[in-house]
């Protein structure tokens, strides 16, 4: 019979092993920014992606607080907009290139409230950006922002939702495979009390209802993308809610397969219960390495469930738990992941702002629960939004993490908000090998893939791909793919491995500028590289 342990609990225990488990892995600060003025709530939430085009990462951050300055009734929050270019000088002093201000004066204009980031809406290969604004007294709006513009007064595309009460937006992948990637939404329509969890079609921007009054809005429902979790090339995703009643009714997560229909007719039902569980499951990119997305299902009093993707989950038992269970709030918005250490797994990030630390889960082979690393600052809701990306262009994602607002903030102070920018590094490795993962190879053994140049011309097209492979007895033959950031494969090459180290020059086809994958399989061996094009 499993024990249960409270997550607090875990919290408690993990924080006691720290100066053993964490001892190794280290990630210094390369940038920190910070709001304004006092109560801008800088950092309230984040984004990255690639907004103007050059294969470099960016950040963009938002201050809905902007514009209050004590008493207020002079000067109303009006919000603002940060969009920081990435690049190999990103650091503390990098500015922002691109800022959106709000307009209100205290009767009218435009607010700033949120960013939500969406996914490649526009099928161009390039992820977009969502910013939520009320014009008040007459509608709110989502402005949607393709890129690649020096101008955040003309969004490429607007949605009206003054006739709805909006909660939030989630990415959901490309779940009919049609090229572009798909949004969720929650929202109720006024005056109706009738929670809908939706489909917004990318490239048409049509809507579909997925789930219509079976739940309760103000129990955090969501319709969150998981990944890939079976690896049939179609995005998955997950709605979680619960019935208008506590008492007799339940909490319920359903997972939705993806198809080249987009029927949502037929969800399997992943958890029904009436113990208390978080409603929003989160993607974690390939954890394992072993092509099939991963995902966390639900946070209970048991821990932060984990489930490894593949053909035939068991829904019953998770994988693995997360420890600390450490995701934010009850929309995991300090839930992320990224390739912190450049070795090919995806690695996870999760904040507990309440104690304003933050931890680390890198990926392997035989991955496990353990973090392998924690970060922390001395300000309150440090670790209340975070986002990742290589923002410095140095082949390895950082982590963003801000402290946006106080739990009880003065009329007046020198609490701007803060923006922590923490840097990867392949120095990072697991700290549980010895006790959790016994089988694991060591670093010796694990196939490397180096692509230069890095980032490569469009106009020439050209990478070269050197292959260190492991303990195998050569010539074998290996397998090239190049995968654009929706995971979708353009391009495929069998080659020949004659030693342990090989270079190949390979000759892409003509692609857009943005972010690829280049994923090596060598037997049973397989590394994934990231690499840029651009102009």
């Amino acid at each position: 019979m499993r024990r249960k342990t409270s997550i607090a609990a875990v919290g408690l225990m993990l924080i006691g092993m720290s100066s053993i488990a964490y001892a190794q892995n280290s990630m210094s600060v390369i940038a920190d920014f910070y709001g304004e003025h006092h109560s801008s709530n800088y950092g309230k939430s984040m984004a990255s992606l690639d907004f103007n085009h050059d294969g470099c990462v960016d950040l963009v951050i938002s201050s809905p607080g902007y514009g209050y300055i004590y008493p207020g009734t002079t000067s109303p929050s009006r919000g603002k907009i940060y969009i920081y270019n990435g690049g190999a000088g990103f650091n503390s002093y990098t500015s922002a290139s691109l800022t959106l201000e709000g307009t209100y004066d205290g009767s009218s204009g435009t607010k700033i409230w949120a960013i939500y980031p969406v996914g490649d809406v526009s099928g161009d290969g390039f992820e977009d950006l969502c910013i939520y604004v009320e014009d008040v007294g007459e509608s709110e709006k989502l402005l949607f922002f393709y890129g690649g513009t020096t101008d955040l007064n003309n969004p490429n595309y607007v949605i009206d939702i003054s006739d709805i009460y909006f909660y939030q937006l989630f990415a959901l992948g490309d779940f009919n495979g049609d090229g572009f990637e798909d949004i969720g939404m929650r929202y109720e329509p006024i005056g109706q009390l009738n929670l809908k969890l939706s489909i917004v079609w990318g490239g048409s921007f049509i809507e579909y209802i997925v789930s219509e009054g079976e739940g309760d809005a103000g129990y955090t429902a969501s319709i969150n993308g998981i990944g890939d979790i079976n690896n049939d090339g179609y995005a998955d995703f997950a709605t979680g809610f619960t019935n208008p009643d506590p008492y007799t009714g339940f909490h319920l997560i359903r997972l939705y397969y993806g198809n080249d229909q987009g029927n949502t007719s037929n969800p399997d039902v992943f958890i029904q219960t009436q113990y208390a569980i978080t409603k929003v499951s989160k993607p974690l990119g390939d954890m394992n390495g072993d092509g099939y997305d991963d995902f966390m299902g639900y946070v209970s009093t048991n821990g932060m469930h984990v489930w490894l993707g593949g053909q035939n989950i068991n829904y019953t038992v998770p994988s693995f738990n997360f420890s600390p269970a450490w995701y934010g709030g009850a929309q995991t918005t300090s839930l992320e992941y990224g390739d912190f250490n450049g070795d090919g797994y995806s690695d996870v990030v999760g904040a507990n702002y309440s104690q304003s630390r933050a931890a680390i889960w890198l990926g392997k082979q035989h991955v496990n629960g353990t973090s392998d690393l924690t970060v922390s600052q001395n300000r309150e809701y440090f670790g209340y939004s975070v986002a990742t990306g290589d923002f410095n262009t140095d082949g390895y994602d950082d982590i963003a993490i801000a402290a946006s607002h106080q739990y009880d903030p003065m009329p007046s102070g020198t609490f701007y908000g803060f923006v922590w920018v923490y840097g990867g590094n392949a120095q990072m490795a697991d700290t549980t090998v010895a006790n959790d993962d016994p089988t694991a190879p060591g670093l010796a053994n694990l196939m490397q893939v180096i692509i230069s140049p890095n980032p490569v011309s469009a106009a020439t097209g050209m990478i070269n791909v050197r292959i260190i492979g492991s303990e195998h007895s050569y010539p074998q033959q290996d397998k090239i793919e190049v995968f654009n950031i929706k995971g979708q494969s353009i391009f495929t090459k069998q080659i020949l491995q004659t030693s342990k180290t090989t270079t190949h020059s390979i000759d892409l086809p003509q692609l857009p500028n943005g972010v690829y994958l280049c994923r090596v399989s060598l037997g049973k061996s397989a590394c994934v590289t990231r690499f840029s094009i651009i102009k």
